[in-house]
């Protein structure tokens, strides 16, 4: 995996660099000018008819997350996509990331995106301190035929990420036919020119039945807030790295959620009773009161 680390106050002559090193190999025929048709499809027949076909790829999405803990949730669906893109076109890929965004969820890694399917070769990481660089770069990347896409990493909701800005890189997606993923933790709604914007969130992993005893396969629930080409929707998508595929995640193979236990000495929760809670019992904190001592005696009948 190329890497190139851009710090603040530094001319970005490096990546000016790497761009016209991709725009020059571009330009060779055979493989490496090899693309896929105008869309990435899901190969999940009610999703790809929500987008008309699949994932336009000459266009800006958002991917983001409520909370930063879903980051990885986040960064895995972004995989995902950048993989199956893979099987499409040839062309590398450009990941840039701030660094808050690196600070507090961690920087792509070779290693798991190659067990994700992603090949780390083709992938150029680039690191800035500033959400103004992220812009900047992110816009220069999208103006590079050579890539199959662009991917800028910011958290929270910068004040320079506004819908004009939202709108040059949409712009730029779209003349050069590189597709733009802007990747966002702890981000709420704002206004913006993403082509569709996705809420990730994980789900607890489906079993694998070729190892039922490991983690199993990565499981979203993708919520489609904003589709330019059609309706919305949420969708419970799952990840096969071997086939490089999307499924539907079943719900009835997924792994078991863990469930505090009742305590010995008190009855069943009723049926209408809301999610469980495990608390230390009150004899851990001294002697129990006469009144709850009667109630528990009640309780066991």
């Amino acid at each position: 995996m190329r890497t190139s680390v851009i710090m603040a106050g530094k001319a970005f002559a490096d990546l000016r660099r790497e761009i016209a090193r991709i725009e020059a190999i571009a330009a060779i025929p055979g493989p490496a000018k090899a693309r896929g048709g105008p869309v990435l499809p899901f190969a999940i027949p009610h999703l790809d008819a929500r987008l008309g076909g699949g994932l336009r790829r000459a266009a800006l999405h958002e991917l983001r997350a409520t909370e930063s803990r879903n980051a990885a949730a986040l960064t895995g669906f972004a995989a995902a996509i950048l993989t199956r893109l893979g099987t499409h076109d040839s062309r590398p890929f450009i990941w840039i990331v701030e660094k808050a965004a690196g600070s507090e969820t961690g920087f792509p890694y070779g290693n798991g995106l190659s067990a994700f399917g992603l090949d780390p070769k083709r992938l150029v990481v680039v690191r800035v301190s500033r959400p103004r660089d992220v812009l900047w770069a992110c816009e220069e990347a999208l103006r590079c035929a050579g890539l199959a896409a662009v991917i800028a990493e910011l958290v929270g909701n910068p004040r320079l990420l506004d819908l004009t800005a939202s709108r040059r890189l949409a712009l730029r997606a779209a003349e050069s036919g590189v597709t733009g993923l802007l990747l966002r933790a702890s981000a709420r709604v704002e206004p913006g020119a993403a082509t569709t914007r996705w809420l990730v969130a994980p789900l607890p992993s489906s079993v694998d039945p070729d190892y039922p005893e490991g983690i199993g396969r990565p499981a979203w629930r993708l919520t489609l807030e904003r589709n330019r080409g059609g309706a919305t929707g949420t969708f419970d998508l799952e990840w096969n790295h071997e086939q490089h595929s999307f499924a539907l995640a079943g719900a009835a193979a997924a792994h078991p959620r863990p469930v505090p236990s009742l305590p010995r000495d008190r009855p069943p929760a009723p049926a209408d009773a809301g999610p469980l809670v495990a608390l230390p019992g009150a004899h851990e904190f001294g002697p129990l009161p006469r009144e709850e001592k009667r109630r528990r005696l009640r309780a066991r009948g």
